[in-house]
């Protein structure tokens, strides 16, 4: 399954040609606690294995979900994200660590920042709040990615669930899926059926499928 690459430098044009006024920092900033509390149970011998993102394996993904997290706070701060590889974060810090950024992110995030344009490394120029769209998304859907590679149940709150849709929907466009071969930068929309979560209709939207397991 594909994973956001708004770190790397390979994100295109992803709802760039359209302004996205929504101010989702709160969910951003929920989305951070719900990504500690999923870290917190995963355990170091579950390091090794291997996640719906076929380029990390757990270890690697929790490193990359804080990593993400930390960009997010910079970006926040109107700082330019470089396109170096996040570095390691042991399992038993990495809760403190989100938890930490985001608390620096509800502080880094002013309306001012929400409504700036920010030139990214790869050229393409998003306002704030498609960037705090991309990052809630990134958590959220690394989050699940580790509960289900870890043997967790995944689930939260539904209004969280639900802004994180809303944030995927409005800055994933059909046309960008695949474009850069099967599942990158995004995968094709999976189905979830008529019963599933708003947590899994995320993940399905984002290219995951839900009945994944290692």
């Amino acid at each position: 399954m594909a994973t956001l690459v708004v770190h790397d430098g390979a994100m295109t044009d992803i709802a760039a040609s359209k302004p996205n006024t929504a101010d989702r920092r709160g969910a951003l900033v929920a989305a951070y606690a719900h990504a500690a509390e999923v870290c917190a149970e995963v355990r170091s011998d579950q390091l090794a294995g291997p996640t719906p993102c076929p380029d990390y394996d757990v270890g690697t993904l929790v490193s990359h979900l804080v990593g993400a997290g930390w960009r997010a706070v910079a970006l926040g701060r109107g700082e330019m994200p470089t396109s170096e590889q996040f570095p390691h974060i042991e399992l038993a810090d990495a809760p403190r660590q989100l938890r930490e950024a985001g608390v620096e992110a509800a502080g880094a995030w002013s309306d001012d920042r929400l409504r700036t344009m920010t030139t990214m490394p790869w050229g393409e120029t998003y306002t704030g709040a498609t960037l705090v769209d991309m990052y809630l998304s990134e958590l959220m859907a690394h989050a699940w990615d580790l509960a289900v590679a870890t043997g967790q149940k995944p689930g939260c709150d539904d209004d969280l669930a639900s802004a994180a849709l809303a944030a995927a929907r409005a800055m994933l466009r059909p046309e960008y899926r695949d474009m850069m071969g099967v599942g990158n930068p995004f995968g094709a929309e999976q189905h979830a059926g008529d019963d599933a979560t708003t947590l899994e209709r995320f993940a399905a939207f984002m290219g995951r499928r839900i009945d994944w397991r290692p």
